[in-house]
């Protein structure tokens, strides 16, 4: 099966490709992930890739299409692979269906005012990096009712893992995070209308924890005929 996985800032779509890969039995490809791993090395396109990144820009098309066809040619994704962050742009959306058929997308559906509150509250340990969610979220909007139960961690400010300290980053703060959602409403939804129609879409409103949410998207894939 080959799926990409889309929703906006605070969706959960690096847990929910972490979760849904191992259960579907296929590879789970993070597109940041895969630049940051290219930032480390001293090599020509590792060295062009770190001066972008220092200077704030956006890494180009036709480096992350070339990295893209290069990660699903990895044995490891043979069988099918999950992905997050390809396509962002019109131009990667275009080359997409000329380098391989998505069996479907997986788009991850939120309101902004539960995106803030849940991204707002995510701390991060500063000795390991493991994630923690300090929101409980009770809400009815739109007549959808959102269950989502923090992540907390046993001691406040301090991480399970590994006792580190845990702090909020600065782009998870509430001003930021509303620049983040209007940058993915300009990028990234533009994509989404592109791709409808072309490929396979299943939206799914994300109302309840990962706990929940996993089972009822493979329960709908499915239905799609997709296992």
């Amino acid at each position: 099966m080959k799926v990409i996985i889309f929703g906006p800032p605070g969706s959960g779509k690096g847990t929910y490709a972490s979760r849904l890969a191992p259960k579907l039995g296929i590879h789970k490809i993070v597109m940041g992930d895969v630049f940051r791993e290219i930032l480390k090395e001293d090599t020509p396109i590792g060295r062009d890739v770190k001066k972008i990144y220092d200077a704030g820009g956006l890494q180009s098309d036709e480096l992350t299409i070339e990295l893209f066809k290069r990660e699903i040619k990895e044995p490891e994704a043979a069988k099918g692979f999950i992905v997050d962050g390809f396509p962002r742009t019109l131009e990667q959306a275009k080359a997409l269906k000329k380098i391989v058929d998505i069996d479907v997308i997986i788009n991850l559906i939120l309101p902004e005012k539960i995106l803030i509150e849940k991204i707002s509250a995510r701390r991060i340990c500063k000795k390991c990096g493991d994630i923690y969610n300090i929101a409980d979220i009770h809400e009815t909007i739109d007549g959808i009712k959102y269950i989502l139960p923090p992540m907390s961690p046993k001691r406040l400010g301090v991480c399970d893992k590994c006792g580190g300290e845990l702090y909020q980053r600065d782009d998870d703060k509430t001003e930021v995070v509303k620049d983040r959602m209007k940058v993915y409403e300009k990028q990234t939804v533009p994509v989404i209308k592109y791709l409808t129609g072309k490929v396979p879409f299943l939206n799914i409103h994300v109302t309840r924890g990962p706990e929940i949410m996993v089972g009822k998207i493979i329960e709908e894939l499915g239905k799609m005929g997709l296992k």
